[in-house]
């Protein structure tokens, strides 16, 4: 079965079409460049860049929260319904959240993808595990212990409200308020792209600075070569924030298997992780840290996992219904 799998986040969107398990084509593209374009428009662009003409059904894995099958986006007006698009291009669809492929990724192989962060130990795959993904927005998923067979549970823990644990924490959620104009701050608002700069822009107000107009890249680099104080204690910060949300995650999910932590932002951060308040953070959320000493934190950072987790999701939920579809010809 040709399959065409796409992982559409808030900033990049890769395409690929897969046969019999195996790539034939990947290419990535911005998602703004189909901000406002119909999803079947956007297939139909795909297939003729590569002059593919026959695909038998396709999966779309987006950035958002996915209810009986529709999705839209926050960050490009962009929407997905599995329904409408079958209709109109007459092959069987799928739209899952993002998170849920790279689950299903983790759960075919994750032996060459993952780098321990800390003294936490390898990935133990038999029991519960979770991911946290910062980029444009935080993502976060459960997936449970190998005797619940290979599921993937969605979760929209990126827009909890964040939790602080001490005074400095608390004045700079104010502070962000204040800048913000919002009544709640989540944790996306400091753990993603967007966030690092709201982040940066925090800390500065207590600082008493005034912040230069940077953006999360020129955050990241100034943080992590300590050439800009302010962009440094914002790196420091985010890495306690990012570990607290772990924790959290690890024990509201119970994955004692191990946390998977990635995306953009924390890839541009990685080299502070290991020696950055995150381990510490992770394990000092309260009562339970002797349980969470021994759960592993590792960091994946490979583009291609998305695509790879809604092929392997959209091979295994077509087979069992035996949906093969006529194909579809741009």
């Amino acid at each position: 079965m040709t399959l065409l799998v796409a992982d559409i986040g808030g900033t990049r969107a890769r395409f690929a079409v897969y046969e019999q398990g195996r790539a034939l084509h990947f290419r990535e593209f911005a998602t703004a460049e189909f901000d406002g374009v119909k999803a079947a428009t956007v297939v139909t662009r795909v297939l003729e860049a590569w002059a593919v003409t026959n695909v038998a059904a396709i999966c779309f894995a987006v950035a958002g929260p996915v209810i009986d099958g529709k999705a839209s986006m926050t960050n490009t007006d962009l929407s997905f319904d599995e329904r409408e698009i079958s209709n109109e291009l007459d092959v069987p669809v799928l739209v899952i959240n993002d998170l849920v492929a790279l689950g299903h990724a983790f759960n075919l192989d994750d032996s060459s993808v993952l780098k321990p962060i800390g003294e936490s130990g390898a990935i133990r795959s038999n029991e519960t595990r979770a991911i946290a993904c910062a980029g444009t927005g935080l993502g976060m998923a459960i997936l449970p212990s190998l005797k619940n067979g290979r599921s993937v549970v969605p979760s929209e823990g990126g827009h909890v409200r964040i939790a602080t644990v001490d005074a400095y924490e608390r004045e700079l959620v104010d502070a962000a308020e204040q800048e913000l104009g919002l009544k709640t701050v989540t944790w996306e608002h400091f753990l993603s792209g967007p966030g690092l700069v709201n982040l940066y822009r925090a800390v500065a107000a207590l600082w008493g600075t005034k912040p230069d107009l940077l953006g999360p890249k020129e955050i990241s680099a100034l943080g992590s070569s300590v050439s800009d104080p302010v962009c440094h204690r914002t790196l420091e910060t985010f890495c306690g924030f990012f570990g607290t949300a772990c924790g959290s995650l690890a024990l509201t999910a119970h994955a004692l298997g191990g946390i998977y932590v990635g995306g953009t932002v924390v890839a541009a951060v990685a080299p502070m992780l290991d020696e950055s308040r995150f381990r510490r953070r992770f394990v000092n959320v309260g009562i339970q840290a002797d349980i969470l000493q021994s759960v592993p934190t590792v960091l994946f950072n490979q583009d291609s996992l998305g695509v790879q987790g809604a092929a392997n999701y959209a091979t295994v939920a077509l087979s069992s219904d035996g949906q093969t579809g006529p194909g579809f010809r741009p």
